[in-house]
C-alpha cells in the first residue's frame, strides 16, 4: 500500500513505521491516522514480522493532533449531528491508537524532539519507549482548551498518579531523562545514540520466536486489562470527547482559527489567554 504521510519498511523480521509530516512534525491529522492504522494491521498481519518500530520524520516524534480546518467549528456542539461526527472522529482515532496496545507483538517506540499531546498516547501505548534525553514529552501544547482524557488514561498506569495530576493541572514538559525515572519511558540515551539502541533492541527481539513474543505481550496486556487499563481509556475518551464541547474549548478553537497556533500558545504562556479560568 502506498502512504501519504507516513513510510512503512520491513527488513530482517522487523517493522518500521514512520510518521512522516515532518513540517507539521508529525501532527496526526485524519489521513495520518487512518494510515497509521492500516501500517500497524499489516504489521500485524505479516508473519514474517517480529518487532515493529515506530519513529517520526524530521525534528520530532508527534507534535498531537492537527488543529486544521478539519476540525470541528465553534458552535458546532449545538447540533447532534456534529456531537456525532465527533464521537465518530474520537473513536477512530481511539482505535488507530489502540491497536499499538493490541498487536500481539512487540512494539517499540523511538522517541526524538516534541513528542506532545496524542503523540505521548501514540508512543506510551508501546511496549519498549526509547527517548532522547532532550527529547520535550507532555500533554502542555493543546491544554489550555482541552480536556485531554485519552492522555491521562494513557499516563495513569504509567506515571502514576501524582505525575499524571502533576501534568494534568500544571502542564508542562518533561525531558528524556525525567521520563525514564518517573515510568513513562524504558530507557533514555543521547540522541546520538537512540537509533543504534533501537536498533539492537528490535535485533535482539526478532530473534525469539513469533508465538513465544506473542503469547508473552498477551499474557501482560490481558493482565493489565483485567486490572482496568481497557476501561481506563474508555472512561478518558469519554472525558474528552465531552471536553470537545465546552465553551473553553470553543473560544480555543476560535482563536486557532482567527489567530494561528503558535501565537495562541505564546498568549497562553504569558497569561492573556483565558486568565478568568487560570486565576481562579
Amino acid at each position: 500500500m502506498d502512504y501519504e504521510h507516513l513510510i512503512y519498511d520491513k527488513a530482517d523480521s522487523r517493522a518500521t513505521i514512520t510518521l512522516n509530516r515532518p513540517e507539521k512534525i508529525n501532527a496526526l491529522n485524519e489521513k495520518l491516522t487512518r494510515e497509521f492504522e492500516s501500517a500497524m494491521l499489516a504489521a500485524e498481519d505479516d508473519n514474517e514480522v517480529r518487532v515493529v518500530v515506530l519513529k517520526g520524520a524530521g525534528r520530532g516524534f508527534c507534535s498531537g493532533h492537527d488543529y486544521g480546518k478539519e476540525h470541528f467549528k465553534p458552535g458546532e456542539r449545538e447540533t447532534g449531528h456534529a456531537t456525532e461526527l465527533h464521537r465518530v472522529d474520537f473513536e477512530k482515532r481511539l482505535r488507530a491508537y489502540m491497536r499499538v496496545w493490541e498487536i500481539p507483538k512487540p512494539v517499540i517506540a523511538q522517541v526524538h524532539g516534541p513528542c506532545i499531546a496524542a503523540g505521548t498516547i501514540v508512543a506510551g501505548l508501546a511496549d519498549i519507549v526509547v527517548v532522547a534525553t532532550d527529547a520535550k514529552i507532555g500533554p502542555v501544547e493543546a491544554a489550555p482548551g482541552m480536556v485531554q482524557g485519552l492522555i491521562w488514561g494513557s499516563w495513569l498506569p504509567l506515571v502514576g498518579l501524582r505525575k499524571t495530576k502533576d501534568f494534568a493541572f500544571l502542564h508542562g514538559t518533561m525531558d528524556g531523562i525525567e521520563a525514564q525515572q518517573c515510568g513513562w519511558a524504558t530507557r533514555a540515551v543521547a540522541l546520538s545514540e537512540l537509533e543504534d539502541t533501537v536498533d539492537r533492541m528490535a535485533a535482539e527481539i526478532a530473534r525469539v520466536p513469533l508465538e513465544i513474543l506473542m503469547m508473552k505481550k498477551l499474557a501482560i496486556n490481558r493482565s493489565a486489562n483485567q486490572m482496568g487499563f481497557r476501561e481506563m481509556m474508555e472512561i478518558n475518551f469519554e472525558m474528552s470527547l465531552a471536553g470537545h464541547f465546552s465553551n473553553t474549548r470553543e473560544e480555543w478553537t476560535a482563536k486557532l482559527e482567527k489567530d494561528g497556533f503558535k501565537p495562541v500558545m505564546q498568549d497562553w504562556k504569558a497569561g492573556t489567554v483565558y486568565d478568568r479560568n487560570r486565576n481562579r
